[in-house]
């Protein structure tokens, strides 16, 4: 699996030409089909999407290209849960939350404990980012709840991203920094900043 942008065409281009390298051992990848298209629910509705795979021509291994606005294995696109979890972060509870997104409770209960359980983490690895992007932006204290402090510094890391690299939703740019998994289960899959 690899993180791309969202514009599907730039993304062929990029594929097609050889510019797209092998997260494994960095050698090109070239293309190898679609997946199973698959229904991706947005905040204004939802859109069919067939997301394309690729091949290593080294080493033989297969990458589902992702594009950022989604997160792995999660029907609803990081704009749905990055608005749940700012709701969750100004005090609604999941069901009101819920309500609002037209979402089951208890799947907005699930990213709200998902995401709760790894704030920490997910705050610290925000704030690098942000701090590589910008390292002389405006660091923010903790707020009270680690919940609060990791959607802030999405919040953050969002803002120093537009200034330099121009407009870019930040719930996107959580999941590319995040290689896709920022709800994962498993223990730190995400690429630090160099």
């Amino acid at each position: 699996m690899l993180i791309v942008g969202t514009d599907v065409t730039a993304v062929e281009t990029d594929l097609t030409g050889g510019r797209l390298t092998c997260p494994t051992c960095g050698s090109v990848l070239r293309p190898w089909g679609h997946g199973i298209a698959r229904e991706v629910r947005l905040l204004a509705g939802s859109e069919r999407r067939r997301f394309r795979r690729s091949i290593c021509s080294c080493c033989a291994g297969t990458h589902v290209l992702v594009p950022e606005d989604t997160l792995v294995r999660r029907r609803d696109a990081a704009e749905v849960i990055g608005a749940a979890l700012v709701a969750k972060a100004k005090g609604s509870g999941h069901r009101r939350i819920a309500l609002a997104l037209g979402r089951p409770s208890s799947t907005v209960r699930g990213w709200l404990r998902r995401f709760a359980t790894m704030a920490v983490a997910l705050r610290e690895h925000f704030t690098r980012w942000a701090t590589v992007i910008d390292p002389t932006h405006d660091r923010r204290s903790p707020g009270g709840s680690g919940l609060f402090d990791a959607v802030e510094a999405v919040g953050v890391l969002g803002v120093v991203a537009v200034r330099r690299f121009g407009p870019r939703p930040p719930w996107s740019m959580a999941s590319f920094l995040t290689g896709g998994h920022l709800l994962s289960n498993t223990s730190s899959p995400w690429v630090p900043p160099v």
